[in-house]
């Protein structure tokens, strides 16, 4: 009984990890990119070029490169992931 509940707990706590994974890349796909597109516009960029349309483009250039860096770490950490080996009986 002890081993089946231990099991049980164990494959709670995998679980919890999957989604504290998912729920921080998601997190950083979604939102980081945002932040970075209106901070470096406001920060950045329109001291820069003023109220232009450059400074928009400039801005969402930033945004891309970093959701695509999001991404890429997000596909690195799902292939270095090593493979759980599944005992059946």
């Amino acid at each position: 009984m002890q081993s089946k509940a231990m099991a049980e707990q164990s494959t709670d706590s995998q679980d919890f990890e999957v989604f504290r994974s998912i729920f921080y890349y998601c997190f950083f796909i979604l939102i980081v990119p945002l932040l970075t597109f209106f901070c470096a516009k406001f920060v950045i960029f329109e001291p820069i070029f003023g109220s232009t349309v450059n400074g928009s483009v400039y801005s969402a250039i930033v945004a891309i490169i970093t959701v695509h860096i999001a991404l890429g770490l997000y596909i690195y950490k799902a292939y270095s992931e090593p493979v759980k080996q599944v005992k059946r009986d």
